[in-house]
């Protein structure tokens, strides 16, 4: 269901899901959109063909995004921002 120009990173059943992914990917500079049924919306549901979500980004930067994937699956994503608003940073 992937559109020219993008690539099916992986399929998701879960519309926050797929938000919080492409979101993460474009803040790591990875163009990244999602495509499901049009139905999909009409009817929410978490099963099924109607429920999935392909999560896509642009062909020149799959594999990239693929790895990226390993590292987030893995938990070795760190926030480099991470303790900037905590009072004991300096």
């Amino acid at each position: 269901m992937s559109q020219d120009g993008w690539s099916t990173l992986l399929e998701v059943y879960d519309r926050l899901e797929a938000e919080i992914l492409k979101e993460a990917l474009e803040a790591q500079g990875i163009p990244a959109t999602f495509f499901h049924e049009s139905a999909g919306t009409l009817y929410p549901t978490t099963f099924g063909p109607l429920a999935k979500i392909e999560v896509c980004v642009s062909n020149e930067r799959l594999e990239e995004a693929q790895a990226w994937l390993v590292s987030y699956n893995k938990g070795e994503l760190h926030d480099d921002n991470a303790g900037l608003d905590h009072p004991d940073h300096e």
